[in-house]
Formats: C-alpha cells, structure tokens, sequence
C-alpha cells in the first residue's frame, strides 16, 4: 500500500454512488491510495442522497 491519501467530502461520496467516472476512478486507483472520509462528510451524503435519487428518478 502507498503512503498517498486523499480524504473525500460529501460532494465526491455522492458521486461515486450516483455517476460513473469518479466511481471508476476510485477503484481504478484503490491498490495505490487510501481513500478516507470524515462522519461529517457520510452523514451529509446520507442526508442529501435520498432527495437526489428521488429527483433522478431513481
């Protein structure tokens, strides 16, 4: 595992769930960096995901 990490706010969390390319990024790059993410940062995914899924149609 590298030492190289990248901590990840709500905004990116919400797009690994609802788009493709920064899904694909993160695993495409999960052998070479830890990613983290703050409570604050899932509970704000958690929170906002609902009312966007539910507007997408999803």
């Amino acid at each position: 595992m590298s030492n190289k990490a990248i901590v990840l706010d709500a905004n990116i969390l919400i797009r690994v769930v609802l788009g493709k390319r920064v899904r694909e990024l993160v695993i495409a790059h999960a052998h070479k960096v830890q990613f983290f993410g703050p409570d604050v940062a899932y509970a704000d995914a958690r929170k906002y995901l609902p009312a966007l899924l539910e507007s997408g149609g999803l």
